[in-house]
């Protein structure tokens, strides 16, 4: 009883006491801490360590001294007397010193592992040959206080990093990417590791009446460091003024040099019709929603920016993506498309023939829409050459050389698409339909089905699943697919119902003709895709009914039909004179040469 006592009157109970308390705040606040040091939970092992380990050290502590308001002091014995000296004495010192040494002794390498606890995603970073010059820009925080503003501050982010893109020693993440983490909790070098990107751009925007002010912040990824920050403010209707100088301040800090013509090309920024730009603003705001409803709003939106301002060419180009959009999804025929996508774009390059996107709208209208192949090359040279980091044209041009026989360079092109845009499950999934194309058919499959299940509302992927599951023989799943297709990306159940209902047999090849049939009689009233309906002939063995609905497929410029050389996987149309005059025809010439060879 007398030690417990000693122990209370040397108060170390209380310090006992005092020291979990403070052991346990320690520990939430390192689990909370951690992970914006980007520092693995795991890690809270090595706090827990340094906590016990330091309980006996404050425990002898406690027992020889006091901590008083004149600093440490000698604990006194119990017949101590008034007069005693409490002071430290020399092996006072020397007891302490070995009290810190060894407290130190437990501390530091804990520290260092802690230190070295990185998350994966932090290790990846920091291992993965990642190009010094590649930058991400983060969506931009709305401090206007105002959700009606969300339009602006989303069209300053993606105008942001069009300007950046311009700068061709940048490597710069498209904005479908980086939307991915608006409002995110992930630290810093998650994202990037994610992106794959060096450094990151974080900002917010202020806008208030006619004016306008945009803070950014770069960041070094691989030290979770911000490195430069500077506020810029302009009126609204110099907004593109402003954008440019932001896009230059930037550049200058990541130290890379912007040719004589990007210079150019930065500085030509005008003044707008601050109506024409909102308009415009929320035209893009409402297309990259993808429901009817959104096309709708964004198709008065682009027109009431052209009606508003006439020389404004981003308006015009807008024009031209809600059509070639609206052809997309089968809203208008390939008939209406060829007459209605065409005449914006080039008035948009009209306006302005340094603009990238006009050029890629250029091309990709003259490879699927005129079958113009020559055009549609120039065209995407030109506009990778005006923005290198362009993934969305770089994806389509990857299409394009494989169509052209090119394949090997188009799956080049498709691999930096996705290293532009590693998250937009549209490049995704084109790159699962490139796969498709060089013979990768499991690779395909992983690839789409992976998109399609991580991304509600995807569905273009189920013609590349049911070509690859026909080819591998997969009769049920490439039935199923086929269906999936007609019913959910046409958006007609009649295919797939009677697909459906013929295949409950078990006749693969009758089901494909009686669907077949039926899609045939049913385009009599409604449009039906040809390429599909001789697709399906195809995969039942009817070459020559198969070749019939791609003839018509190329006379009515059905956007499927390029893809005839390499989709085409049955051998008994490659070696049909009329497949292969066909293909002539179309100036496929890559492919009727290929299947003019006598098989080895």
């Amino acid at each position: 009883m007398s030690f417990l006592q000693e122990l209370r009157r040397r108060k170390v109970f209380r310090l006992a006491a005092l020291y979990i308390v403070g052991a346990w705040v320690v520990l939430q606040v390192a689990d909370l801490a951690f992970e914006s040091w980007d520092i693995a939970s795991s890690a809270l092992r090595y706090v827990w360590l340094g906590a016990i380990l330091g309980f006996p050290i404050a425990l002898i502590f406690s027992w020889r001294y006091d901590i008083t308001t004149k600093g440490i002091a000698r604990t006194p014995p119990t017949d101590a007397g008034a007069q005693i000296d409490l002071s430290l004495h020399r092996s006072d010192y020397i007891i302490l010193s070995l009290l810190m040494a060894v407290a130190i002794g437990v501390i530091y390498p804990l520290s260092l592992q802690i230190s070295d606890s990185r998350t994966p995603e932090l290790a990846e970073i920091t291992q993965l040959d990642i190009e010094p010059n590649s930058i991400a820009v983060l969506p931009l925080d709305n401090l206007s206080g105002d959700p009606e503003q969300a339009y602006f501050v989303e069209g300053m982010h993606e105008a942001l990093i069009a300007d950046l893109s311009r700068i061709s020693a940048l490597k710069v993440t498209s904005k479908t990417s980086t939307m991915q983490y608006k409002d995110t909790v992930l630290t810093i070098p998650r994202i990037a590791a994610q992106l794959g990107v060096a450094k990151l751009i974080e900002g917010s925007i202020f806008r208030a009446d006619d004016r306008v002010r945009i803070t950014v912040k770069l960041v070094d990824a691989r030290l979770d460091e911000h490195i430069w920050s500077e506020t810029f403010e302009n009126e609204v209707k110099d907004v593109m003024l402003l954008q440019s100088e932001v896009a230059q301040a930037i550049a200058q800090q990541v130290e890379v040099t912007i040719t004589l013509g990007e210079q150019g090309q930065l500085k030509s920024a005008k003044r707008v019709n601050l109506a024409a730009y909102e308009a415009y603003l929320k035209g893009q705001f409402h297309i990259e929603r993808f429901t009817s409803k959104d096309m709708m709003l964004a198709a008065q939106y682009y027109q009431q920016a052209v009606e508003l301002d006439p020389e404004y060419p981003l308006a015009h180009w807008g024009l031209s993506k809600l059509c070639a959009f609206q052809s997309q999804v089968g809203l208008i025929t390939p008939e209406e498309a060829r007459t209605r996508c065409l005449p914006p774009i080039e008035k948009a390059l009209e306006l302005d023939d340094s603009l990238p996107e006009a050029h890629m709208g250029y091309a990709v209208n003259m490879t699927w829409r005129q079958f113009n192949w020559e055009e549609g090359d120039a065209a995407f040279r030109r506009a990778i050459d005006l923005n290198a980091s362009y993934a969305e044209a770089r994806m389509f041009y990857s299409h394009y050389l494989t169509l052209m026989g090119r394949a090997e360079e188009g799956t080049a092109q498709m691999r930096l698409a996705l290293e532009l845009d590693p998250l937009n499950p549209f490049v995704r999934g084109l790159y699962g339909a490139q796969l498709l194309f060089i013979d990768d058919f499991y690779g395909a499959i992983e690839v789409v089905e992976d998109v399609m299940a991580s991304t509600p509302g995807f569905s273009f992927g189920y013609v590349i699943t049911w070509i690859a599951y026909h080819v591998l023989g997969e009769k049920d799943k490439a039935i199923a697919a086929a269906a999936s297709h007609f019913r959910i990306t046409r958006g007609d159940p009649t295919g797939a119902l009677a697909l459906e209902e013929a295949y409950v047999g078990g006749d693969y090849a009758a089901a494909l003709r009686h669907a077949a049939e039926v899609l045939a009689e049913h385009s009599k009233t409604v449009h039906v895709q040809p390429m599909n309906i001789g697709l399906l002939y195809e995969h039942a063995g009817e070459v020559e009914k198969a070749i019939d609905w791609f003839e018509i497929a190329y006379h009515e410029y059905d956007p499927g039909a390029p893809y005839m050389g390499t989709l085409i996987q049955s051998n008994a149309l490659h070696s049909n004179p009329r497949f292969i005059k066909l293909l002539r025809d179309m100036k496929l010439d890559y492919w009727a040469d290929k299947y003019s060879q006598p098989e080895a």
